[in-house]
């Protein structure tokens, strides 16, 4: 009597091991997938981008500049994975094309190219905050090599000359 009552608690407690083991590895694989970065958090990520991407060209440092152009791209794509609604496919295409313009501007060591390009980009970030209904996220040409000069603080008095500079 006492062989099969052990038997039996041996295999219903390797049982229990086993269950729990796989129940763990399936939460372990969704916990790992599941984890979405926060739209907010993205956005962080592309303001310091854009202002690494502007110091870069201004100081010449054309292989940087690249490099962050493509890392802000990729941060924008990933944001509009995840957030559609917000980031929309039209958004994205319209992102590619002033992408392209400022990497036109990049490969050529061009200053004053580059300037307009990043000036069209910042002004196309503005109107995307503006649709969804956050206007009040400013931003702009880098003041100063602060990570966050790039974001106009103050109340916004809607003028033209404010737009990106």
């Amino acid at each position: 009597m006492r062989q099969p009552l052990k038997r039996f608690t041996t295999a219903a407690l390797l049982l229990l091991v086993i269950t729990a083991a796989s129940e763990a590895e399936e939460n372990a694989e969704r916990d790992a997938t599941s984890y979405v970065t926060r739209l907010g958090d993205l956005m962080v990520i592309m303001q310091i981008r854009h202002a690494k991407l502007f110091f870069a060209a201004k100081r010449g440092n054309w292989p940087l500049a690249a490099f962050e152009l493509e890392q802000l791209s990729s941060s924008l794509k990933e944001a509009g994975r995840y957030y559609p609604k917000i980031v929309s496919t039209s958004d994205l295409a319209d992102a590619a094309e002033l992408k392209e313009s400022v990497s036109v501007a990049i490969k050529a060591k061009d200053e004053a190219n580059f300037d307009r390009s990043f000036d069209k980009m910042t002004a196309q970030c503005n109107g995307c905050h503006k649709v969804a209904d956050r206007a009040f996220l400013f931003i702009r040409r880098p003041l100063s090599a602060s990570a966050f000069s790039n974001q106009a603080y103050g109340v916004r008095r809607h003028r033209r000359e404010d737009d990106v500079r």
